[in-house]
């Protein structure tokens, strides 16, 4: 359990009892003390505490107007009274309280562990089953506002429970994960990731009570969440959350704080013509298409003046989400690349203004990822040609600047990427390549050395000696020896 509280106006037996729970060996965070009732329902109306030992003969308020006072909270804890035999009657009257158990003073240690252990044990398992009860609850509010054949039996039942949490009168409100206004609904229920958004189910007088607080008048909250008009009926849950969730992409969209209000935010028509050109496959498709290019000042100014569009409304929600789509899949079938669900879910970002900054970081790494991508291919290609020239030249007076030159590259990165490309540099990769000519000439020919020295591209027959026994081992007049093959 989380929080126990001891009330008890004799010091040492309140830390004595306090001591004794927490050597109980049932987990506890934290124990509470508190010298009589009013101090305790001080804590109580600010703290949700698990359970409460509480004496019964206390100054400023007992133990029975204590429990009795503990009824009006919203979750009142678990009330075990503490007495010694002269208060039996008033234990009595406790109990008809709701009073849990009752302890005889001296409290022993075996009978306090008794009761903390069965205890915890009740509050796991009423954890346990909220927390299922929490995800059903969620899993129906989901179904009736996502699918379009809800059955007369769930809204019954999310009636009872709109009644039992929000009241008589209800809205729907949502938002992103991350709006400022999550932090208004801490200890609330909600339902995650409905179409990327979190989706509240909060009474008319919370509403208005947020709305003071986004208007600046009690405080300074900045929220693009959306929400709903007022209903009754569970029948008009999915009406309602469609409203909120439309009002919360024209939030998003536009960048304003809307929630409720219902503003002019008609739009031209010649712009909002101009926007749906902005969002057509052929558009769309374009700068797709300019992803992958040296033309990095195109990429950007055709993103940003797609975004600026949809800022000023020129293009509506449904046609940016639709657009949006149409890129994620094109970019995919293009460049066979799975796009992050982040960018395919731009409405649990918080405005258009954090989504924007989010994509184009996104958009511009991939352009240069796909430049680096080509470039290496390039690279690669000219490796190929360099190695084709090389074996087509080995004999000539070959050096790494001619090869360099013949594929149009710099001295010094040709070098690296050779090395990089073949395993070994350029003159060791020359060398053994002509060393494995003049092994098959020695061995398959009669040709003497001095002439296969100048074949494989040596104009120094001591030169060649030397640097053949350097890498076989052997002299070039032994190595044909040793294949056999009869010196010339």
């Amino acid at each position: 359990m989380r929080t126990v509280m001891v009330v008890e106006d004799e010091k040492l037996i309140r830390q004595g009892i306090a001591t004794m729970i927490k050597r109980t060996g049932v987990p506890v965070d934290e124990v509470i003390e508190c010298p009589n009732g009013l101090k305790a329902m001080e804590v109580l109306r600010e703290k949700k505490v698990d359970v409460v030992f509480t004496d019964i003969r206390m100054p400023k308020m007992n133990g029975i107007e204590l429990v009795q006072a503990m009824k009006e909270l919203d979750s009142p804890p678990i009330a075990i009274a503490v007495s010694g035999y002269d208060d039996f009657s008033y234990a009595v009257e406790m109990m008809r309280n709701g009073v849990r158990e009752y302890i005889l003073k001296p409290v022993e240690r075996d009978k306090l562990k008794e009761i903390m252990e069965k205890l915890e044990a009740e509050l796991s398992a009423k954890r346990d089953n909220d927390i299922k009860s929490e995800a059903m609850d969620k899993q129906l509010l989901k179904y009736i506002l996502l699918d379009d054949e809800a059955q007369s039996e769930s809204l019954e039942m999310m009636e009872k429970r709109l009644r039992s949490d929000v009241g008589e009168l209800y809205r729907v409100l949502v938002s992103s994960e991350d709006d400022d206004i999550n932090e208004e609904f801490k200890d609330s229920k909600s339902v995650m990731d409905v179409d990327g958004m979190v989706v509240y189910l909060i009474s008319s007088e919370r509403a208005l009570a947020l709305k003071e607080k986004i208007s600046g008048s009690e405080g300074d909250l900045l929220s693009y969440a959306g929400i709903s008009d007022v209903y009754f009926n569970a029948a008009d849950l999915k009406k309602a959350y469609r409203q909120a969730k439309s009002r919360r992409e024209i939030s998003f969209c536009r960048d304003i704080v809307l929630f409720d209000k219902v503003e002019d935010l008609h739009v031209a028509e010649q712009l909002l013509e101009n926007g749906l050109k902005l969002c057509s496959k052929s558009s769309v498709s374009a700068r797709v298409q300019l992803v992958g290019t040296d033309r990095v000042d195109s990429l950007e100014k055709e993103w940003n003046g797609f975004f600026t569009a949809t800022s000023r409304g020129q293009v509506t929600p449904s046609d940016f989400a639709a657009a949006m789509q149409q890129f994620a899949e094109e970019f995919s079938k293009t460049y066979q690349r799975e796009i992050p669900m982040s960018i395919l879910r731009p409405f649990s970002y918080v405005s258009l203004s954090d989504f924007r900054e989010k994509f184009m970081e996104f958009i511009l790494e991939e352009n240069s990822r796909l430049m680096n991508a080509a470039g290496e291919d390039q690279m690669e290609a000219r490796m190929q040609m360099a190695v084709r020239f090389i074996r087509e030249n080995y004999a000539s007076d070959l050096n790494m600047a001619v090869v360099s030159n013949e594929v149009s590259m710099n001295y010094s990165l040709f070098s690296t990427a050779f090395k990089n490309y073949t395993g070994t540099n350029f003159v060791t990769y020359l060398k053994e390549l002509r060393m494995d000519e003049a092994k098959r000439l020695l061995s398959e020919t009669d040709l003497k050395v001095n002439e296969i020295s100048a074949k494989v591209g040596y104009d120094n027959e001591k030169h060649f000696m030397k640097s053949f026994k350097a890498m076989v081992g052997v002299s070039p007049s032994e190595y044909r020896k040793n294949t056999g093959v009869k010196s010339v």
